[in-house]
């Protein structure tokens, strides 16, 4: 078998494989035994139809079972033969076939591109300072456990809403006089001030009298999710059914020991700490954002296609799934701009990986995946057992370690 390569591009190989005659002649008689086993013809007795006859009747459908057995043989030994390491499925194309005579195809495939890493350590980056935790924050942070433990119940005395109220109302909204799509909801619970609907929502809502139907127009962002609303005017019609007032719990000992500590101080210590953890967290993400989006300035490369395509559209599939409503182009170029900074983050850690002598042992995969069935509820025997799931966590980890490296060898500012 002879095997050529042509690089087309960085990523771009065009592979041409020549198959010698016997080979070809081999695999041809063994597609015409296989087809006196299987078929059936008047006259013949199972097994016993002439091979002259099986040519005369099934050829063509022979020399292209003899070609995909060919190509199926021969592909993984010529790409292996040639050092290649293919991300995608190859585009073949088969050139003219004899049973006599060599036989040549050509295979279009994208390859690994090369890492030529130039610059990974000593990454300077500004991310500003971490910062501490105030006491402002442990107060705003208390409170928000007190509106999260608080209870509703219904405002007495009055018949108006205001700001902080939640209200329990039915509305609709039409565009041009007829009633927009998955817009009416009946007794739905809102906050008015939340900032949970379109911007002039819940401010139309203030001095909105309990039983009487109002009506107001909003007019949707240019951003909108969707399309047919963004930039548009539409009018709302609602009916407020009940006001409520949310009371929230005093701030004393009995409160704290509901959230698991003894006292007010130690709910304020334990907040503070948590605060901190969070702070810390997020100052350990801006750093990685920060030193990968340098790596890849520094380190620039050719992404393929295929791949490019495909991670492209995972993500534009998610966001689609998590966000609802349409889409435009901008979405899209947003998530192919995603998946390329993605692609590229993977192949220059792994090759950081490879030239600092990184690796992951079996324990701490298993650590990993004992953490995981813990958190999910998920059997450490099905999750030992997922291929994907095991190879994801490796690399999880293993990028986590490449990453580490990164921000100890990093001047951050």
């Amino acid at each position: 078998m002879r095997v050529r390569v042509e690089e087309l591009s960085a990523t771009k190989r065009k592979l041409k494989v020549q198959i010698p005659p016997s080979t070809v002649k081999e695999a041809v008689d063994e597609v015409y035994r296989d087809l006196r086993r299987r078929v059936k013809l008047k006259g013949f007795r199972p097994g016993k139809v002439p091979i002259e006859v099986l040519k005369r009747l099934y050829r063509e459908q022979a020399h292209r079972e003899a070609i995909s057995q060919l190509i199926e043989k021969t592909y993984p030994e010529a790409i292996s033969r040639k050092s290649l390491e293919p991300v995608s499925a190859p585009q073949i194309e088969p050139g003219d076939f004899s049973p006599e005579k060599s036989f040549t195809y050509t295979a279009l495939l994208e390859v690994k591109p090369p890492v030529d890493l130039k610059r990974y350590k000593g990454l300077e980056v500004k991310v500003g300072k971490k910062g501490g935790v105030t006491d402002k924050e442990v107060r705003e942070e208390i409170e928000r456990l007190r509106n999260l433990y608080g209870r509703l119940k219904t405002a007495e005395g009055r018949k108006r809403v205001k700001k902080g109220d939640w209200v329990l109302l039915d509305f609709e909204g039409f565009l041009d006089g007829r009633p927009i799509k998955d817009s009416r909801a009946e007794n739905y619970l809102l906050e008015v001030g939340s900032g949970t609907m379109v911007p002039g929502f819940e401010e139309a809502l203030i001095g909105m009298e309990v039983g009487k139907e109002g009506e107001f127009r909003v007019t949707f962002p240019q951003d909108h999710p969707r399309r047919d609303l963004a930039g548009r005017e539409v009018l709302f019609r609602a009916k407020v059914k009940e006001i409520r007032e949310k009371i929230l719990p005093e701030l004393d000992d009995e409160f704290a020991k509901d959230l698991g500590v003894t006292d007010v101080k130690a709910l304020r210590k334990k907040v503070r700490e948590e605060l901190e953890r969070r702070k810390e967290e997020d100052y350990r993400r801006r750093v990685r954002e920060a030193l990968l989006d340098e790596l890849i300035s520094s380190n620039p490369m050719e992404v393929p296609s295929s791949l490019l395509q495909g991670r492209a559209q995972a993500i534009y599939e998610r966001w689609k799934r998590e966000e609802g409503g349409d889409t435009d182009e901008r979405v899209w170029e947003a998530c192919v701009k995603a998946a390329e900074r993605d692609i590229k983050t993977a192949f220059l850690l792994e090759e950081i990986a490879r030239r600092e002598g990184i690796e992951v042992k079996e324990e701490e995969v298993e650590e990993r995946l004992k953490e995981i069935s813990k958190r999910t509820g998920r059997d450490l025997r099905l999750l030992r057992n997922d291929d994907r799931v095991v190879e994801g966590v490796r690399t999880e980890l293993l990028n986590s370690k490449v990453v580490d490296l990164l921000m100890e060898e990093a001047h951050i500012s």
